[in-house]
């Protein structure tokens, strides 16, 4: 190996480069598979070429020489020599796996002899025809003839891409976010009225709040980085399972911070196992029961406030609530009794309790009684939550609601009953000071009226909104003293209340607080909970940790 491979810096540059062509390699070859393009095996043809030649730069033999025998099949097929079938397809994944393997890790000890040797097997049964299959024009020193001199300069269509270390990039949030916080607590110190002071303070907010919108947008990646793995995934779970599905993928486009998106790629690939290995029936049974022949799995994102919703839909038999109370009920977890009086969409809750499947067997893909746990948890590690949706043989839907971005927010300071919390500026609809007078009940709930342009709608009819106290919410008990050192029961003054209008997922509630204040800008840090659980809090101009309020939570409880 030479000298260059041991710079952490080449090699860093080197697998960011290769896993590119690797996943270009996997997503053209899917792409052949159905359409038969020469196109695709064109591109394949040149990523494998760069592949080969960045390889040999870096001193990993290995890798050259797969990619070496891996062209030789490449341009038998481009050049019609040899005919395409479904073993070819899964010999080239798999030598696109070990690729992957070697790229990664350095220090693997894989011996790619039979990898060579299944290819070379293919190209025998080429040369069977009577025609050579190396042509090529490789030296074996990682160049090619004149022939294809076609590939040699493709990275002149590129864009030019840089590339910045995670670990650098993360410090540099971070200091960011020391940055806006320290910002705050200057604001809250200075007092002058010097019209200089204060206009130099709004030229820092500036651009304090232009590097961080820069600085966060560094952070987000499209979740087709993910997404453009799962064409694969799919193909080779069905072809396992002798199954036959078709993908549809929706919002791939979308951005995500991204350790949002590297905790969630386990339980989405969980989730599509699932739903093709104990969802999507195989072929006669979907013909039995009048379904087309071949399932469908759609794959979806959409934003949903500041939040995204990723969706994993089939449309096959459905979960079994009945053998999923049943073992439930062997688990120990509930009783007979509690079985025979849950609904369906109570028995799906327990789904995500560990060691709970109704899998008949154990297989390589799933079924081992973990899984959907982990999903759960993971989720609910970044203050998301999980909704699932089944119908018998019509399918099963299962949601992952996450936060778009988890470094820095807007926010709306409440304070309640002498403690702060922060709402997120993306559930706030309106702040108001209402009259008590103007609160009405309503079959024992407290209600206000607002009007359509009140709320920003351009319906003119009036709005009921529901208003209900924060400190109720929020299991805070008793009476507790005001500012000014009266005590005071709830959240109101004698004669007035102040409420926070807030909106998740289309549905609006009034809290009652006893005061707020707006914040521009929260840097979000991620805490350990008194029962255990992660929760969002920020850090204060004075110092002190404030809880982030998790709104979609608060509506739905």
């Amino acid at each position: 190996m030479s000298d260059i491979s041991s710079n952490k810096e080449y090699r860093e540059l080197f697998v960011i480069e290769a896993n590119e062509h690797i996943q270009n390699m996997n997503n053209e070859l899917l792409a052949y598979e159905q359409d038969n393009a020469r196109e695709h095996i064109d591109s394949i043809f040149r990523s494998v070429h760069t592949l080969k030649g960045m390889a040999g730069t870096m001193g990993y033999e290995n890798i050259r020489i797969l990619c070496k025998t891996i062209e030789n099949v490449l341009d038998a097929l481009r050049n019609g020599r040899m005919v395409f079938e479904k073993s070819i397809a899964d010999t080239l994944f798999q030598c696109f796996d070990i690729l992957s393997r070697l790229v990664n890790d350095e220090h693997a000890l894989i011996d790619i002899s039979p990898y060579i040797s299944s290819l070379s097997s293919i190209m025998a049964n080429e040369n069977k025809t009577g025609v050579v299959g190396n042509n090529n024009g490789d030296d074996g020193n990682g160049s090619a003839n004149n022939k294809n001199n076609e590939v040699t300069n493709d990275n002149d269509k590129l864009p030019t891409t840089i590339t910045v270390k995670l670990d650098d990039l993360d410090r540099l949030v971070d200091l960011v976010g020391e940055l806006v916080i320290a910002k705050s607590r200057l604001r809250g110190m200075v007092t002058s009225n010097n019209a200089m002071v204060d206009a130099q303070l709004t030229h820092l907010d500036r651009l304090i709040s232009d590097l961080q919108y820069s600085v966060m947008k560094l952070r987000l990646v499209p979740l087709s980085t993910v997404f453009s793995r799962f064409p694969r995934l799919v193909r080779d779970t069905a072809s396992k399972l002798g199954k036959e599905v078709r993908l549809e993928i929706e919002g791939s486009e979308i951005e995500v911070d991204r350790s949002i998106l590297q905790a969630i790629t386990d339980p989405l690939v969980h989730m599509i196992r699932n739903a093709i290995d104990h969802g999507i029936e195989d072929r006669e049974e979907r013909i039995s029961k009048g379904k087309e022949p071949t399932g469908l799995l759609r794959i979806a994102a959409s934003k949903v406030e500041d939040r995204i919703s990723i969706t994993v839909e089939d449309d096959g038999k459905g979960i079994d609530v009945d053998a999923l109370k049943k073992k439930a009920v062997e688990k120990g977890l509930i009783s007979s009794d509690e079985a025979e009086r849950m609904g369906d969409d109570d028995a799906l809750r327990l789904i995500g309790t560990p060691g709970l499947s109704t899998a008949r067997e154990v297989t390589d893909i799933s079924g081992r009684g973990v899984g959907m746990d982990v999903v759960f948890k993971q989720v609910s590690r970044f203050g998301g939550y999980v909704k699932i949706e089944s119908r018998r043989d019509i399918g099963t839907r299962i949601t992952l609601y996450i936060p778009m971005n988890v470094s820095i927010i807007s926010g709306l300071m409440v304070y309640v009953r002498g403690e702060r919390y922060i709402i997120p500026s993306s559930n706030v609809v309106t702040t108001m000071k209402v009259k008590n007078s103007e609160i009405m009940h309503i079959h024992g709930k407290k209600v206000i009226r607002m009007s359509g342009k009140d709320y920003g709608s351009n319906d003119k009819g009036d709005k009921i909104i529901p208003i209900v106290e924060m400190d109720y919410m929020l299991g805070i008990n008793g009476y507790s003293y005001g500012y000014d050192g009266n005590a005071k029961n709830g959240n109101s003054s004698n004669d007035s209340s102040s409420i926070v209008i807030v909106n998740s997922k289309g549905k609006s509630i009034g809290f009652v607080v006893d005061s707020f204040e707006y914040m521009k800008e929260v840097v979000v840090k991620r805490v350990v909970g008194l029962n255990g659980r992660f929760v969002d809090a920020t850090i204060a101009s004075d110092g002190s940790a404030v809880l982030i309020l998790d709104i979609s939570q608060l509506v739905r409880s």
